[in-house]
């Protein structure tokens, strides 16, 4: 017998989100009928609480977030924190010394707040992207130091592969790096990720992991699919994402996270 899915976990960007593209009409109908039959619905992102707060509020999320990657897991209504962590201070510091030896823009995020040393294009496209402020500092050697959630290159899509390529072979003993956006290479702590935080999230919720199902498409969200009890992939997804999930969807174009919601959550066979 199937285990009856209570707790669905939502990538937003390339998933439920595509570019200037928000959630779409089948979308949103799949994850309000999913609510009303007493399913937690949440938000497993890369992005930071404030960006993806405003999902949540517009979904009528009410389940703890899961942001940056995994480093929190914060509730949208109270602001309680159930989970935070930060990156290792040297490893932390050498990769901002690598991007900035390479003349990549790197952004740092302390107290959630996003940190910059110039306002370059790069930077200003982020900014935008994610509808928060930037903040300048001279150094972010200092945001570092004082505790960064995690580290992210903003550059051309065509070369985000070999700068996270490379970023990994050269810190994969102490961060972990991946791909959250055709621009985004990011690096987080290795105790971070968007599966673990899933893991955290049901346990507090009294939830059996074997009783979760997540939804995603970048490489960010290979662990999160895998973590959860059903792990579905978007069909444009990444090749290592669709070939770890034990379903394959369609795409944003074709309501693939609602095709999957009806199919494993409600109990339908998705026909459109």
């Amino acid at each position: 017998m199937t285990t009856a899915i209570r707790l669905l976990a939502l990538d937003l960007d390339g998933t439920i989100v595509s570019g200037e593209h928000g959630v779409t009409p089948r979308v949103r109908t799949a994850i309000r009928r999913a609510q009303a039959q007493g399913v937690a619905v949440t938000i497993a992102t890369g992005r930071m609480f404030r960006s993806a707060r405003r999902f949540a509020h517009d979904l009528g999320i009410t389940a703890p977030i899961i942001c940056y990657q995994g480093a929190l897991v914060r509730h949208p209504v109270t602001g309680e924190t159930l989970h935070s962590s930060t990156m290792p201070v040297e490893p932390g510091l050498d990769v901002v010394a690598y991007a900035k030896a390479r003349r990549w823009h790197i952004n740092a995020y302390v107290d959630d707040e996003l940190y910059m040393e110039a306002a370059t294009p790069e930077g200003r496209f982020y900014a935008e992207t994610s509808d928060v402020p930037i903040r300048l500092i001279p150094d972010l050697g200092a945001a570092v130091h004082r505790g960064t959630t995690k580290l992210v290159i903003v550059a051309d899509e065509a070369d985000v592969p070999s700068i996270v390529s490379d970023l990994d072979e050269r810190f994969r003993s102490v961060l972990d790096i991946t791909r959250s956006h055709p621009r985004f290479a990011e690096a987080i702590g290795q105790d971070v990720s968007k599966g673990q935080a899933l893991h955290l999230l049901a346990r507090a919720l009294g939830i059996a992991p074997e009783a979760t199902m997540a939804i995603g498409d970048n490489l960010n969200d290979l662990d999160l699919v895998t973590a959860a009890g059903i792990g579905v992939a978007m069909g444009d997804g990444d090749p290592r994402v669709r070939a770890a999930a034990d379903w394959v969807t369609g795409t944003y174009a074709d309501d693939g996270a609602a095709l999957a919601i009806e199919r494993f959550v409600l109990g339908e066979d998705g026909a459109p």
